[in-house]
């Protein structure tokens, strides 16, 4: 393979239908909650001022609490379901190139955030995740748990969940990807076949 290869592939939700349904679920309920939250805290501005006027000691505490009370709970509701949203069909993107993989995080299709960049040149060791060595590599990273960047719990069809062990100035690092064979002999012929276990 060249140098400056280029191969890209997504790991989708398989149950994409059913993740999009609850992401919107969650996104109408967060408009809803945030347009409550307003509405309220425009009353709170309008009436505070004159309708706690001289109201003084616990009566003061009380019409503060009944109406700042709800205020809270709006706005942490609306904060609740935004991040419950984030939580549905994400994927992600795998781009190789130039012995890099660059790894990005979807957001319903549109959002995307970038995740990690590994170098071929700090992979110290990868492989399949139902192997043997996943499981002693895992062991050797004394109760750290691998990133998973994948939104399944089992390989879609045509695809296997792979272990790449990283370093870096922060230390060692063990990502799980969700790809087809072509990324992993991408990153195999970059990293070198001597750090590619097959058990």
């Amino acid at each position: 393979m060249p140098k400056d290869a280029l191969y890209e592939e997504s790991a989708q939700p398989v149950n994409a239908k059913k993740q999009a349904k609850w992401y919107m679920v969650f996104h109408v309920l967060f408009i809803l909650f945030a347009v409550a939250t307003l509405i309220h805290l425009f009353l709170c501005v309008l009436v505070l001022p004159n309708g706690l006027k001289g109201i003084k000691g616990l009566a003061l505490v009380i019409g503060l609490l009944i109406w700042l009370a709800p205020l809270v709970a709006l706005a942490f509701s609306c904060f609740m379901f935004f991040r419950l949203r984030r939580r549905f069909n994400v994927s992600f993107d795998y781009l190789f190139v130039q012995d890099e993989l660059r790894i990005t995080k979807v957001f319903n299709g549109r959002k995307r955030k970038h995740i990690v960049t590994l170098d071929a040149d700090h992979i110290l060791q990868l492989g399949y995740c139902e192997g043997e060595t996943f499981e002693r590599t895992l062991a050797g990273m004394k109760g750290a748990k691998p990133k998973l960047l994948t939104p399944n719990r089992e390989p879609a069809e045509e695809k296997e969940f792979i272990y790449i062990l990283y370093s870096s100035s922060v230390g060692k690092t063990l990502y799980v990807l969700e790809c087809r064979k072509e990324l992993l002999e991408h990153l195999v012929f970059a990293a070198g076949r001597n750090k590619f276990v097959r058990e």
